[in-house]
């Protein structure tokens, strides 16, 4: 199994979007189908989807669409200010606001009513993460990971490093890692459960950029 870099994954999303003409929002849609599928399956009272503002909340928020769509309760959290968000994230949460579905934006005053009975889908941070995670992000790290519901990460455990076997200050404690396309480095040593999962990106981009690494 070959495992990469959050750079060298970085520079194969880029070949895949820009040199094949793949547009991210295509891939975004086959990362939404490949996790949904590890989430629709099981049994659940509700849906808490955790995003920051980055195209890793974005995956979320596809995300919601589809439990949204199988008709059970979705709830999306959002840490960060929308002005900042991608804008794929932003395609998403659009479409989000227009189906009516329940979206809060996290500060000091949030509640979270959350029970061993429901699902969490932690979007917050990726592959890119490289600073210790402060503030309203660790207390809401430490709350998803202080409660009993069935955790699923995306891409990688908010707060882990993707090239080191080491966290940022504190990370999400994942019932289930579903990472895309290519496991990361850190995953090499990665205790928990995790499953990878295809998104469409070409052969050609992962050796393009693979087989030109110095």
């Amino acid at each position: 199994m070959i495992y990469v870099t959050a750079e060298q994954m970085r520079q194969i999303d880029h070949y895949t979007i820009n040199e094949i003409g793949i547009p991210s929002i295509v891939l975004m849609e086959n990362a939404k189908a490949q996790i949904s599928k590890h989430i629709l399956d099981k049994k659940f009272a509700k849906a808490y989807v955790f995003s920051s503002v980055g195209n890793n909340g974005g995956d979320g928020l596809a995300v919601a669409r589809d439990i949204y769509n199988a008709n059970k309760y979705v709830k999306v959290y959002v840490i960060g200010k929308l002005e900042k968000a991608s804008t794929d994230f932003k395609i998403n949460y659009d479409i989000l606001k227009k189906l009516d579905v329940d979206i809060e934006f996290v500060d000091e005053n949030t509640k979270f009513d959350i029970t061993e009975n429901d699902l969490i889908v932690d979007s917050i941070f990726g592959t890119g993460l490289k600073r210790d995670i402060e503030g309203i992000y660790k207390d809401v790290i430490d709350m998803i990971n202080d409660t009993q519901a069935f955790v699923v990460s995306v891409d990688m455990p908010s707060g882990m490093d993707s090239d080191e076997n080491k966290i940022h200050n504190v990370a999400v404690k994942a019932d289930l890692l579903v990472t895309l396309q290519l496991p990361k480095k850190s995953l090499e040593d990665y205790d928990g459960e995790f499953v990878v999962e295809n998104i469409g990106i070409p052969e050609k981009s992962i050796k393009h950029v693979l087989n030109n690494a110095s």
